[in-house]
């Protein structure tokens, strides 16, 4: 008699960054779904889930609200830092790897909330985002050097066009295979 084996878990992948910054296209883009866009603050209130295949790998990915900042000022705020933390009430694990959604026009903006998610030991991802918007205003960012600064993988994208997503992918499988989450120091601990 054989005893059935449990599929694994899937690959828990969460998508933070500002508000405007490209989160819910690149959701909609890697799960197929089709979550309110907007160019206003406040269009993803709640985190939203979908499902994608990351090559091999099944993946749950995880659409976050708009933060500035892992120091709750808002409702959006605090279900973007719960998830992170893995503080929900329904007890989900927290993510495996992060993915923040860096507005390539606004660098100095959207890196504070990066750098607070890079300290938090996750394996992490720079999606550069609005690249060709970056490059049109003249202030076209490198992303190599990006990533040396930060010590993460940085990748190019347009989610409006779906351009780099594939590259996207391959980083996040890439991130996880060779990143080993840090403990978090014991106050941060729930």
């Amino acid at each position: 008699m054989q005893v059935p084996v449990p599929s694994p878990r899937p690959l828990r992948v969460a998508i933070a960054g500002n508000p405007n910054a490209g989160k819910s296209s690149i959701f909609n883009a890697l799960t197929g779904l089709r979550q309110k866009v907007g160019n206003y603050p406040g269009v993803t209130v709640e985190r939203k889930l979908g499902r994608c295949q990351l090559g091999e790998v099944a993946a749950e990915v995880i659409d976050l609200p708009g933060a500035y900042s892992l120091t709750v000022q808002s409702p959006d705020e605090e279900v973007a830092r719960d998830v992170l933390l893995g503080w929900l009430s329904d007890h989900e694990p927290p993510p495996d790897v992060v993915v923040v959604v860096v507005d390539a026009t606004n660098l100095q903006r959207n890196l504070f909330l990066a750098s607070q998610i890079i300290e938090l030991g996750y394996p992490t991802v720079i999606a550069l985002n609005m690249t060709d918007l970056a490059t049109a205003q003249g202030a076209e960012a490198d992303p190599q050097r990006l990533g040396q600064l930060l010590g993460v993988p940085v990748v190019p994208t347009v989610a409006s066009r779906g351009e780099g997503l594939e590259q996207l992918k391959a980083t996040v499988l890439e991130a996880r295979a060779s990143s080993v989450r840090a403990p978090m120091a014991p106050a941060l601990e729930a």
